[in-house]
């Protein structure tokens, strides 16, 4: 199946959110019919804000098949990091592929990308049976009223499963840490420096999944030998965060 992706242009925004709507209730009334308890807004499972929001903070592209806008998908990617915030097929194109083609182009587009995340409502056994059997992804959490997500401050996570695909290192991949360890080499200067308020920047890099993706990269013999990499010290950030 043969797709391209193209960029949202401002004019196809509004038709964009629609779309989104419509393949989202879609799936959710196969499951539930006519039901609407799980709707965000009125008749919609997922609301407009949302969307909007995905947009705005990530980058949008139509799924074309020919000249024809089949679905779509929203990325963001930081580094070597990336998540998926949405990835739609119009109803009329299910059991074609194009999701799956999507999905590769996205990969192909981001060869930089090693760690890419996403979730799904629990009721959507289509896109559970997407990510995990066809497109690798491992289920990594469920989010529900005693495992919430730590960073959802807005409830929206709820009933949600969480995936993670994990991809080979490669070349892109490693120049995009070396830019994230220069980063926060400066951030651990400053602080060493005395500037306390960039402390809790540096802890939330010390404790997060990066940190210990750099650190295995460094271990693993993959960063230049002349990056300087005292971020990646253990005993040196700690006895910063440790004298906070």
């Amino acid at each position: 199946m043969e797709v391209r992706l193209v960029p949202l242009e401002a004019e196809d925004r509004e038709q964009f959110i629609t779309d989104n709507q419509e393949a989202f209730n879609y799936g959710a009334l196969e499951e539930f019919g006519l039901r609407d308890d799980h709707f965000e807004e009125e008749g919609e499972i997922i609301s407009r804000e949302t969307i909007a929001r995905s947009i705005d903070e990530g980058t949008a592209y139509r799924i074309m098949q020919g000249d024809e806008s089949v679905g779509g998908v929203v990325i963001k990617t930081e580094y070597d990091h990336g998540e998926l915030e949405l990835l739609f097929v119009s109803p009329k194109a299910h059991s074609k592929g194009i999701g799956y083609a999507a999905w590769c182009a996205v990969e192909e587009m981001h060869p930089e990308v090693t760690v890419w995340e996403t979730v799904t409502p629990y009721f959507e056994k289509r896109n559970i049976h997407f990510y995990v059997n066809r497109c690798g992804f491992h289920i990594v959490a469920y989010y529900n009223e005693h495992f919430g997500d730590p960073n959802d401050k807005d409830g929206e996570m709820f009933d949600m499963f969480a995936f993670e695909k994990v991809l080979p290192t490669t070349p892109e991949a490693v120049r995009e840490q070396v830019k994230r360890i220069k980063y926060y080499e400066k951030i651990m200067k400053q602080v060493e420096g005395g500037n306390r308020a960039k402390l809790k920047e540096l802890e939330e890099y010390y404790t997060s999944p990066a940190w210990k993706r750099d650190h295995a990269a460094d271990e693993a013999g993959l960063l230049p030998k002349n990056l300087k990499r005292g971020v990646l010290s253990e005993d040196g950030i700690y006895n910063l965060l440790d004298g906070e």
